[in-house]
């Protein structure tokens, strides 16, 4: 046991933990968090079933990190045990344990040169006389100094604490909304069974990985669904609602005017609860808003495009639609698409659906994809379909300079050139519940308390030695170097020696 507690004793044990928590704390940074198992594996090939495999795509509730943070909340739990025999000694009982050997070899210490003033025992608190005969007497100064390191110790303990609070009973998730969107919020029982559904879920997953017929994976589907079942139902009955009112994009500006990089993300939102609907407030990075059980923070930000504008010219034969009857006087016809939603031109003898946009096109591992949401290749997916809901063609609209990509996909009579898209925003707000969080919040008070008492306030120990044949000795000690006491030595040198004026003891 005393091996044991040596090592969580040890500064070098801790100093250890903090490298490894750092270490990881990077590795949570530098890899996406709570993404599917499916991207992991693809974005990293060699790596990805590591990193599912050793919960390092929720880093800081994976085994690692919160056994790093449980061994290091017992080693500072064990030096707070270790520390406090050592105050209290001093608090309580200082000049007891103290003895003149002890005293003798403190650094910032001599033999009084002169006759000791005969009201020496004014200027010390405690005195008393040893079993040889030496009287020892004590004064201390500066003693809420020695609560310092005990105050960064319980208060480390109380933000590691607080972490493991938050890992264990708090939540987070984040919603998505564009301006004019009404986002249910589930109470916290639902967004607590859909965490507990994602954590069986990644218990699955990484049993599936070694052992495919695992007995145990029919159990976890249906604690899997089961959870999902009450958080669908904390989304059909939320606690309250969020309005996306606004939302626009701060912007650095140059000295010429130009735009130099984005200052911040905004989200002016109301809080809709039943009947009541709170007033507007501005969600921002670095700004966050609470509202009932959950912290709102501005974590994300995309662009998207929801409609697009088209010129649509008839370009006669086409495989699948060759037959239908237009006229083609009323051509070109600009029109606008709204994604998703079906339009029915008067043209046309079917409705047409943009299914999908991509503002910066690419075919990458035969598939179609959007590298980014700025408008450097756009691309607008169009189809048709006729009365029965069937679809009867299919088109691809791209700029004038790029419609030669188009004929090789298009099975309609008509050609779609991209015109143009109207840029909005999407709102992603991280929403959290930390229980543990007023206990960090106290823990850090405290740590900050404890590092002002152990660096700004000094703890000193005037002694004073009587020994039986006269000789007397003095000495200052403290939690500063020897050299640091060098005044208080000399001021008690010449407050202890009797002047001409001033009896001295006999």
């Amino acid at each position: 046991m005393r091996t044991i507690h040596k090592i969580f004793v040890s500064l070098k044990s801790a100093v250890i933990l903090i490298a490894i928590l750092t270490l990881l704390a990077t590795l949570g940074t530098l890899v996406p968090q709570n993404l599917d198992a499916v991207d992991y594996l693809r974005r990293y090939p060699s790596l990805g079933h590591w990193i599912l495999s050793l919960g390092f795509d929720d880093m800081y509730r994976s085994a690692p990190f919160q056994t790093c943070l449980w061994l290091l909340s017992i080693s500072t739990l064990a030096c707070i045990m270790t520390r406090w025999k050592s105050t209290w000694r001093k608090l309580s009982s200082r000049i007891e344990r103290a003895g003149a050997k002890e005293i003798r070899a403190y650094e910032a210490g001599h033999l009084l040169p002169g006759q000791l003033v005969e009201s020496w025992s004014n200027w010390f608190d405690q005195a008393r006389t040893d079993e040889n005969g030496v009287q020892i007497a004590l004064k201390t100064s500066g003693r809420s100094s020695l609560l310092g390191g005990m105050f960064i110790h319980i208060g480390l303990l109380l933000i590691l604490a607080g972490g493991l609070i938050g890992v264990y009973l708090g939540v987070e998730t984040v919603i998505r909304g564009s301006k004019g969107d009404l986002v249910p919020v589930p109470p916290l029982a639902a967004v607590r069974a859909a965490r507990d559904a994602d954590k069986i879920a990644r218990m699955a997953r990484n049993i599936r990985t070694f052992s495919p017929e695992d007995p145990r994976l029919n159990d976890m589907r249906a604690q899997i669904e089961s959870l999902h079942e009450i958080y669908k139902a904390g989304l059909a009955s939320p606690a309250f609602r969020i309005r996306f009112n606004e939302l626009w994009v701060e912007n650095y500006q140059s000295p010429d005017g130009q735009t130099a990089g984005v200052k911040s993300w905004n989200s002016r939102v109301n809080f809709i609860e039943g009947e009541q609907e709170s007033d507007q407030v501005l969600v921002m990075v670095n700004q966050p808003v609470s509202y009932g059980d959950y912290t709102f923070y501005q974590s994300s930000w995309n662009k998207f495009y929801r409609k697009v504008t088209v010129r649509v010219d008839y370009v006669g034969d086409a495989s699948a639609t060759s037959a239908i009857s237009v006229d083609p006087t009323v051509f070109p016809v600009t029109m606008q698409f709204t994604l998703k939603e079906p339009v029915k031109p008067a043209w046309a003898p079917f409705e047409l659906i943009l299914v999908d946009f991509m503002p910066d096109f690419r075919i990458i591992n035969e598939r179609f994809v959007s590298v980014s949401h700025e408008l450097n290749n756009p691309a607008a997916m169009i189809v048709a379909y006729d009365e029965g809901g069937n679809v009867a063609g299919r088109a691809w609209a791209f700029p004038e300079d790029r419609m030669s990509m188009a004929g090789h996909v298009t099975s309609m009579p008509f050609r779609f050139t991209f015109v143009g898209a109207e840029a909005e925003y999407e709102s992603g707000m991280q929403m959290a519940h930390d229980p543990g969080k007023p206990v960090v919040w106290l823990g850090c008070i405290l740590f900050t308390l404890g590092m002002i008492m152990s660096f700004y306030v000094t703890y000193r120990e005037c002694w004073l030695l009587i020994y039986p044949d006269g000789t007397t000795y003095i000495a200052v000690t403290g939690n500063r170097p020897a050299r640091a006491f060098a005044e208080d030595l000399a001021q008690l040198d010449s407050q202890l020696t009797a002047s001409d004026r001033e009896p001295a003891t006999t």
